[in-house]
């Protein structure tokens, strides 16, 4: 033990990510070429059950029965914000769209884009009815089907408070509210938004949201199969 903090006491910072580096490196190329098995890590495909998607899609159609069609972010607005992404002007234009998409005013919330990573999530909403705050993580690698999929993501929480629709379960009432992102119109934007990408920095994956891409279309599909009852 003691040769081993001798040992430790020499290494310099680069020499420390240096071997963390060869560490993840091998971790892949065993992960990939023996193991056969994908590079992404399995935190990134967090399971959700067919039976917790379809309690959340007949919960929706029990209580929300409105038909909000499919959101489509204006063109000219669209253009402004592949221009400038983090436009904080365009993205409360993007926010207060996403809202009346909803039926909600979005003039009164505040939108914070945080200059300092939010932890375990990209966006998170507050609100006591008078004033509402949602803080927008905004990192580079995010895309702009991210962003529109986060802000969704975001304004559903509002509105199914607003609707009374929840669970009691925290980590349950999220899978619900981007259930509902989906069931609102947002889906597509869900799904391409919700995509795993290449991390910042080497051999390192991320992505936002509590679903995954297939569970976008499988939710896509119980609603279809609803509507041809």
């Amino acid at each position: 033990m003691n040769s081993l903090f001798s040992f430790l006491h020499y290494l310099g910072v680069d020499d420390i990510f240096g071997i963390l580096s060869l560490i993840g490196l091998a971790s892949f190329l065993v992960r990939r070429f023996v193991l056969h098995k994908s590079p992404v890590p399995a935190s990134a495909f967090q399971k959700v059950s067919k039976e917790v998607l379809q309690e959340c899609v007949s919960l929706l159609q029990k209580k929300d029965k409105e038909d909000y069609g499919e959101y489509v972010v204006p063109g000219e607005l669209l253009a402004l914000l592949k221009t400038e992404p983090g436009n904080k002007e365009y993205l409360k234009e993007l926010l207060c769209d996403i809202c009346a998409h909803l039926g909600i005013d979005g003039d009164f919330i505040e939108l914070i884009v945080e200059d300092e990573p939010l932890p375990d999530r990209a966006g998170e909403i507050s609100t006591d009815l008078a004033f509402t705050t949602i803080r927008l993580d905004l990192k580079p690698h995010h895309t702009l089907d991210a962003v529109v999929a986060v802000l969704a993501h975001e304004a559903m929480h509002l509105h199914l408070y607003y609707e009374g629709i929840h669970f009691k379960d925290t980590w349950k009432n999220e899978i619900l509210t981007d259930t509902a992102a989906v069931y609102c119109g947002f889906g597509e934007y869900i799904y391409r938004g919700y995509a795993v990408t290449q991390g910042e920095f080497a051999l390192s994956y991320q992505k936002v949201g509590y679903i995954r891409q297939e569970d976008v279309r499988y939710i896509q599909e119980l609603i279809r199969l609803e509507k041809e009852k």
